[in-house]
């Protein structure tokens, strides 16, 4: 029986084959662990369950990575240039009075200043919940459920491939961008051309950071802020990484391809997020694809 799949990349049902007769390799992007996740967060984690669980009744083997988000996930993250304050921090400060409210029962978590136990605390809380709900990968935390903190140097890594490779600069004021006017198929998957992302289209660039890019819609790849709760050395400066580099490092480096055959997630994450995902990983492998399947659930 053939299967078919939509593909948000083509906006069509199409026949789905992996890359890799009877071995499929799939992405998910999971939580950032700055709160609770919601009945929407599961509806996505649970469609891309539905679809492991479906093509291993067809015979596959199936190799399935969802990430946890624990670093450069930003409040205002519709800007993909790092602007606002990181949901950590922000997480942090709202554990901490939650646990002098009682909100937060005693012993849950030590200390509320930590970004690394608040992470964990969510991602504990994230893993009970999954798990309740039956979700396979909850049962492979660790190994198929990475932490984007536990691979900061593999990002470093990318970030210099595609700074080497033409498709990253250094700005003015020290921060990596990604230039997506050296990636044509830039807007592909949401259908942005780069004309609509000029400054001023809907809102999504800040001007205050335009000096510092040549286009309005390149991206963040590393901040440096030596003032910032969570920060490693770098080529570039102490700082952080951007948001979306983390997923490309991931996909890559545990499924072992450059070309993956599915990668899902909410509808909300199209763009910016998975957008610039195939710019980076195209970037960094000089592949056509990232994905040869894209499928998003809606909340």
């Amino acid at each position: 029986m053939a299967i078919r799949f939509y593909n948000s990349l083509t906006n069509q049902t199409e026949d789905f084959q992996p890359l890799e007769a009877g071995v499929v390799r799939m992405y998910s992007c999971g939580p950032t662990v700055y709160d609770f996740a919601h009945i929407g967060n599961f509806r996505s984690f649970l469609f891309a369950d539905l679809i492991r669980r479906f093509l291993e009744v067809m015979g596959n083997d199936v190799t399935h990575i969802m990430n946890i988000t624990d670093v450069g996930h930003m409040t205002d993250d519709h800007l993909a240039d790092g602007g606002g304050e990181d949901k950590m921090e922000a997480a942090a400060k709202r554990l901490k009075e939650d646990k002098k409210s009682g909100k937060v029962p005693d012993g849950a978590i030590e200390n509320p200043d930590d970004p690394y136990q608040v992470a964990q605390f969510f991602t504990d809380a994230f893993l009970e919940d999954s798990r309740k709900l039956g979700l396979k990968i909850a049962f492979e935390y660790p190994q198929n459920i990475p932490h984007a903190t536990n691979h900061i140097q593999d990002m470093q890594e990318m970030i210099d491939e595609l700074i080497k490779s033409g498709h990253a600069y250094v700005g003015p004021d020290g921060a990596v961008y990604y230039s997506v006017e050296s990636f044509p198929k830039y807007g592909s998957l949401s259908g942005n051309t780069l004309d609509q992302l000029r400054e001023g289209s809907g809102g999504r660039v800040q001007q205050n950071d335009q000096a510092s890019k040549k286009h309005p819609a390149d991206f963040l790849l590393w901040k440096p802020d030596q003032s910032h709760i969570m920060k490693w050395d770098s080529p570039w400066g102490m700082g952080y990484p951007g948001w979306h580099i983390e997923c490309s490092v991931m996909a890559r480096k545990l499924l072992g391809r450059d070309v993956i055959d599915i990668h899902t997630g909410g509808e909300d994450l199209i763009f910016p997020h998975h957008e610039c995902e195939i710019a980076q990983s195209c970037g960094a492998s000089g592949e056509d694809h990232f994905a040869r399947f894209w499928m998003h659930a809606r909340f």
